[in-house]
This record gives structure tokens, sequence and C-alpha cells, in this order.
């Protein structure tokens, strides 16, 4: 098993670990508060348990070297699993909405102001050192995994710090006997809030992923690039035309490249190609260690297109 691979399991398996303590706390505040939210936050965690340790099981299947079984590797996996997670966000999200909008036509919800304060208090800042320790370590692997569960962990800190700030609105309304009423509704209104603005990030992931499972050209500047750069060897090696074939999965970025060649072709022997070839994978090592390259060359067309 590759260092990577290995750095990436702890990761994930910190973020299991942290999930549990989350997750415990939150469900037993939020049962004794009272407070859907904090009952959210729990159960949120208590899923990012789950899911944590998919990703680390993912992440060790896709270390084990079996290259007679899976001559393409298994990078399919990253993509499939994160669809999974936030699937499975988005359905406890939607379940949440729809408690808050109940809660609130039956008159809303009393809560425990004090244990309230203290647990979103405390937990604000605690989740919020998860994540950046968790979007550290995701820039610096390019792992799909840890960057998932970093979004995740950033979800479930606008939720602590949407919490903190909710029940300190409420602490101040609690003071003065004319705003009462508006106590109860405080914590379904912040679940209502917090989960449409959780809708966005689930979806745009799984958008994302569903474009590396149906290998989509990625976005951004990397594709053309790429076949810019395509284009100059093309020129400089005189060559009739190129077609570039670019799709991303998992950590790896797979290129496929088709030469139509003339028959003046400065491509003399099977080294000259391996030479080109050589500098093609130089530039794209640039943007991706672990690029996937194919470099074909023809001189008929219906091989290329």
């Amino acid at each position: 098993m590759s260092n990577n691979i290995s750095e990436e399991k702890k990761v994930l398996s910190f973020s299991v670990f942290a999930a549990v303590a989350f997750a415990i706390t939150g469900i037993i505040l939020g049962y004794f508060t009272r407070s859907q939210i904090i009952l959210f936050d729990g159960l949120y965690s208590l899923v990012s348990v789950v899911l944590s340790f998919l990703s680390v099981l993912a992440t060790t299947f896709i270390g084990k070297k079996d290259h007679k079984r899976y001559p393409f590797g298994k990078d399919i996996v990253e993509p499939l699993v994160i669809i999974l997670k936030y699937s499975v966000i988005l359905i406890l999200v939607a379940v949440s909405l729809a408690g808050a909008i109940v809660s609130i036509l039956n008159g809303g919800r009393e809560v425990a102001l004090g244990s309230a304060l203290i647990y979103s208090g405390v937990g604000s800042f605690a989740c919020l050192g998860a994540y950046l320790y968790l979007k550290l370590k995701s820039k610096s692997s390019g792992s799909s995994l840890v960057k998932a569960e970093s979004n995740q962990w950033f979800m479930d800190t606008l939720v602590s710090f949407a919490v903190l700030i909710g029940f300190l609105l409420a602490s101040l309304l609690d003071r003065n006997t004319r705003f009462s009423m508006i106590i109860p509704y405080i914590d379904p209104i912040m679940m209502i809030l917090i989960s449409i603005y959780f809708l966005k990030l689930p979806l745009a992931g799984i958008r994302n992923a569903l474009g590396e499972v149906l290998e989509m050209t990625p976005s951004g500047k990397l594709p053309n690039n790429i076949k810019t750069y395509v284009k100059n060897m093309e020129v400089k090696y005189d060559m009739k035309e190129s077609f570039v074939r670019i799709a991303k999965v998992g950590k790896t970025l797979w290129v496929e490249i088709d030469f139509v060649v003339k028959d003046s072709e400065k491509i003399k022997t099977i080294a000259d190609q391996d030479k080109l070839r050589q500098e093609l994978s130089d530039y794209i090592k640039t943007y991706n260690n672990n690029e996937w390259l194919t470099v074909s060359f023809t001189n008929n067309r219906k091989w290329a297109v």
C-alpha cells in the first residue's frame, strides 16, 4: 500500500472518530433539550460516521493492487462512494426539513436554552477545527474522498454556528417577555434555513461525481490547455490533425490522443513516437501526477475519429 493511501486512511479514520463523538453528544443533548436542529446535528454526525467508514473501506479497496482483475484500476469507486454519501445526506436533509415545517405548523418547539448554548458553542469551534484539518489534508492528498469528508464537516460547521447564533438570539429574546412567543419558532426556522442551504452542496457533489462516472470532460481550463499543447505538438511534428479525449475519474486523469500523420512525417521511428509521448506526459504531469496517457499514430483518419 502506498504512503498516499496510508495517509488517506489515517485522515479518514480521524474523521470517523470525531464524527462518533459529535453524533453521541448531539443525539443525547438534542433529545433532552428538545432541539430539532441539535438532534439533526447529531444525526448528521451519525450518518457521517457510517459514510466515513465507507470511505475508509473504499480507500483500502482501491489501495490493494489487483491488475489482473482490474486492469484499468479502481478509480471509479471514488465517485460511486461520493454519490452514495451525498444521496444519504440529501435524504436526511429532506426528512429534517419536513419535520421542521410540521413543527412550525404545530406551534413551534420549546428548547432548553442553557444546555443548547453550551453545546453549540463548544461544537461550533470543534467542527471548525475538524473542517480546517480535513481541508488542508484534501489539498495535499488530492483525494476526492477526503475532499468529500471536508465538505461534510463544512456543512456540520455551518449547522453548529447557525445553532449558536440562533440560540444566542433566543437567549436575548427570552429576557423580554414581549418576544417570548417567537422563541418556540426559532429552532424549526433555523432547521428550515439550514436545510435549504444544505441542498446545494450534496446536489453539486452528486453532479460532479456523476460526471466522473460517465467519463465527461472535466470542467475548468485543464482540457483546453492540454488540447492547445497537443495542437502545438501537431504543428511541431508536422501532423495532419489530432484528436484529444480527456476524462477524470477519482485521482486519475485519462488522456487519449490520436495523431493522423502525413507521408512527410517527422516521426520516423518508434523511438520518435516515444519521445513525443514523453513530452506530452511531462506536460500533463504538471497538472496531475496520476495520469493515464494513451498516444496513437495512424495515417487513416477513421481510426482516430
